[in-house]
């Protein structure tokens, strides 16, 4: 197995480490931001679970959980959380939280009913890279009108979604923190928690960069592994920091 591979086993065991920590202490003190992180550790397990998994071979439990997880749902659970500790009273909070619930049981049944192709599952070693690559070939060829919107309309848009909250959190903490100057671990935490989201993005859109300028494609590789990595760290600094009395 490569080193990617091993990042990303070390990787998985960490995300269930702060997944369980996370819950342990929304158990032990409660708060709404600090239940949507844990869930969102929690995918970001599942999800570098799955893809051990799919590194030894084909399962298609796997690769549809790993697409309900990784592609669609940590980013905009983790979002909720932030949400939650920056604007808990807002309407819009609890709003976007309904939405978020709805959308991950709908798109749940979704994925786990839609036909798949095995036969396009080639991935040569490096699963974090395939998956980024050519998971479209492994989903329906010709889906339904509906699932078409699914793919190509709700999964950007949760992503977009997520990220923005996360990074705009980041801003908006920072903003108001600075102005009153109080809770600075929080507003340091918020960075963190941002660029703990950033970095698998930014690793997966220079994966796919790398399909248009295949120079690219080992420096893309390494840094998709090291940024899933670096950012379950820096999500859980980010977590301690803002939940800091």
């Amino acid at each position: 197995m490569s080193v990617g591979f091993w990042v990303g086993v070390l990787t998985t065991l960490f995300t269930a480490a702060l997944a369980i920590s996370v819950l342990r202490r929304f158990r032990q003190r409660g708060g709404l931001h600090l239940l949507f992180w844990g869930l969102g550790m929690l995918l970001y397990f599942l999800a570098g679970l799955c893809e051990t998994i799919l590194a030894f071979g084909w399962s298609d439990l796997a690769f549809r959980l790993w697409y309900w997880s990784g592609a669609m749902f940590v980013p905009p659970v983790l979002a909720q959380g932030t949400l939650w500790l920056l604007r808990k009273r807002s309407p819009w909070t609890a709003a976007t939280t309904a939405v978020i619930v709805l959308l991950a049981v709908a798109a749940l049944v979704w994925v786990l009913t839609i036909p798949l192709d095995a036969t396009a599952f080639r991935p040569d070693g490096d699963i974090t890279r395939f998956l980024t690559e050519q998971y479209r070939a492994i989903l329906p060829a010709n889906p339904p009108k509906g699932e078409v919107s699914v793919r190509q309309v709700l999964v950007p848009l949760l992503n977009v979604y997520g990220t923005v909250i996360l990074a705009g959190g980041a801003v908006y903490s920072a903003v108001l923190f600075l102005r009153k100057r109080i809770l600075a671990n929080r507003m340091r935490g918020n960075l963190l928690i941002a660029a703990g989201g950033l970095f698998p993005a930014l690793g997966g859109t220079l994966v796919k960069l790398a399909e248009a300028a295949p120079a690219l494609s080992g420096f893309a590789s390494a840094f998709k592994y090291l940024g899933i990595a670096g950012g379950a760290i820096l999500l859980y600094l980010g977590f301690d920091l803002a939940v800091r009395r």
